[in-house]
């Protein structure tokens, strides 16, 4: 009996199991383990992606046994038994020169060696019956652990165990500042880590910047504008009296301060979420409440909000306020979930019955850009299959999106305060009532005039209104008349609620979210619920009802596991980012991929220590921004022959700068600060390219209708971001593609560029321009005039040979002509 109590459990298994069926399950071999274990997923991750059933790169196919025996264009890849015959060990041994793969980057030892095992084992290649007799078994409901802690994690399953040494998976620890010899160097801790770098290079540390140069590259990190000559005199004379670094820290300190630094700062984040005033497609039409959001923004920054508060309003939040906005906070909250709008929209799909492809689209684009803004991960490729190189399952894409499935446009929601609401409300029942009674008289004296007439003829019906208007007396067609007047007098004394480009749930009858074979919206398959990446956690996510019960909570669910301190992805994006903005090169090169295929950090410690400070100090942007233009290594000096991260190069002004300088130097800057998008004149070429412009719509959502003149000098962050059609000059400088996130923009160096700055209409009207605010300002007389222009585009004076060639050349040409040449000068163009 005891014997029996101790085989119960087996036999209870035995049961579950299909009891004497259990007999009829393969044995596995040793090496036939190897493989499904290791070798398959390890061809799978790192081989298949060019020789495969896609890619047959050289001829040869590595996805079964009989391809894999037949080789390619070289010979067999393996021969059973003989790994020294084989090509694919060859090949990934980097034995010869001419044959080496994974080409980019070598297989590690231990891969090598399971791959070498096999072949001398035989190669065996068993079926998906083997597979699935040693898959591990997982209960109904039972909650998996992430991939470096259960083997059951479904990315584990999908890739073998292959893919988990990826460093941005890794959690976020605050490193040790390391060791260095030139200590005296460093202003804070993070230059620790840039000295460290090179003194193991040997380089010695750059001196630091001038204070002129320090000055102008401050204005234009934090601004996107030049300095006035005063301002640069100003910080010159602090830093004689008090010293670099306190100048600095107080210059830093006012310019961060100024609502100038949001609009500047916003523009990269723009280029991350693909902001855009127009819908894109064919017909491009415009957006006319979108600039709220880029208001929002600029604001966003301005008031220094917490980057996780700033996530999770982006994505959710209208699920954080529970009724009509109480608050400015609370109103922003709504229009960042304009995030979820700025995305390129067919408005032509009902037209041609294709609104699911349409829906489908919009899904996918959140699911991806919300991958590359906030995590740095790719999440496109994973649209139609599991990912080439990432540990992330085509599974995953799907689980993401489930977030999004109940989002809908929500154009009809108010955006006043919950008080205005109530007044408007209150305002148009009154109107209302009013309009109603006015009707209910016009309609009397019409029933009156038509009881008047004969019956209608059966055949033609009712007489017409006309008709029925010509049988009211004098008296009456005179109330008739002045009921009517005061009825369109009423209806346009209503008022209109505000409302924005947002999104919000309808959380009744959400869709069931299916895997879409291939990414085809009418190849759908296996239902996922939402979730979150398998590899950290393959369970669905537990959602909770949200701040606002008329929504479904998956968005917020989905915000705060992204902005979470210990999410091992979001701080690292946002800090990576940052230093790019500031340094000009980023620590991780691909911006919004942080995958395999991407680039790994110049300095982990160092992006980990930025990242960590970042959470530590609340998320707070302004606070990482103090840290990096503090520090020696951000007032270095510019060093045109780097190439080394930790050295620091000469930049260019982006294409919003470049154009906001030419309007700053020659006075024509509007000081507009916010509100609809300005529409810039058009090069009449331009408009007739278009064929949108020329066949507008009555809503005049397609053409182009430029601002008033003055106005059309606004800050470029204030211009009409059009998808298919873009501001010349900011194009010439490398304005980005806003159809998809812009993790870093080209610098490129063309031609056009330069007959830009000098013949373009907008390059000579600010010549001209400069001129005349030189000549009003120096009082007079070449030697004033000179030293004043110089003072104003460059913010310095003229070297002795400047000087005296400038004053010969405005004396054989003009004023002009020389204002037009320093506004082409290197100098303007770009900052140490």
């Amino acid at each position: 009996m005891k014997t029996l109590m101790k085989m119960l459990p087996i036999l209870c298994v035995t049961a579950l199991m299909g009891g004497a069926g259990a007999a009829d399950q393969p044995q596995v071999t040793e090496s036939e383990r190897l493989f499904l274990t290791k070798v398959k997923p390890l061809l799978d991750s790192r081989c298949v992606s060019c020789h495969g059933a896609e890619k047959v790169k050289a001829g040869l196919r590595l996805d079964s046994r009989e391809a894999s025996l037949k080789g390619g264009e070289s010979g067999p890849a393996v021969v059973p038994g003989k790994p020294g015959e084989s090509l694919l060990l060859t090949s990934v041994m980097h034995a010869k020169e001419d044959l080496k793969m994974p080409p980019k980057e070598k297989l590690t030892p231990q891969d090598i060696a399971v791959l070498e095992r096999w072949i001398t084992a035989g190669a065996p290649w068993p079926d998906a019956r083997v597979a699935e007799a040693i898959a591990p078994k997982i209960m109904p409901g039972e909650r998996l652990g992430d991939a470096w802690s259960d083997p059951r994690n479904p990315v584990v399953r999908a890739f073998g165990g292959q893919r988990l040494d990826l460093w941005s998976l890794r959690p976020v620890h605050a490193p040790q500042t390391p060791e260095v010899k030139r200590q005296e160097w460093a202003r804070t801790g993070l230059d620790h880590f840039v000295l460290a770098a090179l003194e193991a290079k040997e380089i010695a540390p750059p001196p630091m910047a001038s204070a002129h140069d320090l000055a102008r590259r401050l204005f234009f990190d934090l601004h996107g504008l030049p300095p006035t000559p005063a301002e640069v005199a100003d910080f010159e004379s602090e830093a004689r009296t008090r010293g670099l670094d306190a100048a600095a820290n107080d210059l830093a300190a006012r310019l961060l301060d100024s609502p100038r630094f949001g609009e500047h700062f916003a523009r990269f984040w723009l280029d991350v979420v693909r902001y855009s005033d127009s819908n894109g497609f064919d017909w491009d039409e415009f957006r006319p409440e979108a600039w709220r959001f880029r208001d929002y923004v600029i604001r966003a920054f301005n008031e220094d909000k917490p980057y996780d508060r700033f996530i999770r309003e982006h994505l959710a939040g209208d699920e954080l306020v529970p009724g009509a906005p109480r608050t400015a906070a609370e109103q922003d909250a709504l229009i960042a979930t304009g995030f979820l709008r700025l995305g390129p929209w067919d408005n032509a799909a009902g037209l041609f019955n294709e609104q699911d492809r349409a829906r489908s689209e919009l899904l996918a684009d959140l699911t991806e850009t919300t991958g590359s803004a906030f995590l740095g991960l790719t999440m496109s490729c994973c649209r139609c299959h599991d990912h080439k190189y990432d540990p992330i399952t085509q599974a995953d894409h799907f689980r993401l999106r489930a977030f999004f499935e109940p989002v809908r446009f929500a154009d009809d929601l108010p955006l006043d305060l919950a008080p205005e609401q109530e007044r408007i409300r209150h305002h148009n029942a009154v109107l209302d009532e009013r309009i109603a009674k006015t009707t209910a008289f016009l309609n009397d004296l019409l029933a009156l005039a038509r009881a008047r007439l004969p019956a209608a003829d059966p055949k033609k019906g009712p007489a017409p209104e006309a008709e029925v208007l010509k049988g009211l007396a004098a008296e009456e067609k005179a109330a008739h008349e002045s009921l009517g007047k005061l009825r369109g007098s009423l209806t346009r004394q209503r008022l209109p609620f505000t409302h924005g480009l947002v999104a919000m749930d309808n959380p009744k009858d959400i869709p069931v979210t299916r895997v879409l074979f291939q990414g085809d919206h009418t190849a759908k398959r296996d239902a996922v619920e939402p979730g979150f990446l398998s590899v950290l956690d393959p369970n669905p996510a537990r959602i909770s009802l949200p701040p606002n019960p008329r929504s479904s909570g998956r968005r917020l669910a989905l915000a705060n596991w992204i902005a979470s301190p210990a999410n091992p992805l979001t701080a690292r994006v946002f800090v990576n980012r940052v230093w790019q903005t500031l340094m000009g090169r980023p620590l991780v090169a691909t911006a919004n991929d942080f995958g395999l295929a991407g680039s790994r950090p110049e300095d982990a410690a160092l992006l980990d220590w930025l990242a960590s400070e970042f959470v530590r100090q609340g998320w707070s942007v302004k606070k990482l921004l103090t840290l990096i233009t503090g520090s020696a290594a951000y007032r270095q000096a510019a060093t045109p022959a780097g190439g080394f991260w930790a050295i620091r190069p000469p930049r260019r002004l982006g294409a919003e700068s470049l154009r906001d300088s030419l309007l700053a130097v020659s006075g024509l800057l509007h000081p507009k600060t916010g509100g609809p998008a300005v529409w810039p004149d058009l090069p009449q070429d331009v408009l007739d390219a278009n064929p949108a412009f020329l066949d507008d719509n009555k809503e005049k959502t397609k053409g182009w209708y430029p601002s008033p003149k003055p106005e059309q000098f606004a800050r470029s962050i204030f211009t009409v971001q059009k998808r298919n059609t873009r501001l010349p000059i900011l194009e010439t400088f490398d304005l980005p593609d806003n159809s998809t996130p812009c993790a870093r923009r080209n610098v490129s160096t063309v031609a056009p560029q330069a007959l830009t700055l000098l013949n373009s209409p907008l390059a000579i009207e600010a010549a001209r321009a400069f001129a005349d605010r030189v000549q009003r300002e120096s009082g007079g007389g070449d030697d004033q005039t000179v030293r004043h222009a110089f003072a104003l585009a460059l913010q310095r004076e003229p070297s002795a040979r400047e000087h005296s060639a400038a004053v010969e050349f405005v004396q054989r040409r003009t004023l002009t002509e020389l204002c037009r040449a320093l506004l082409n000068l290197n100098e303007f163009a770009y900052f140490d």
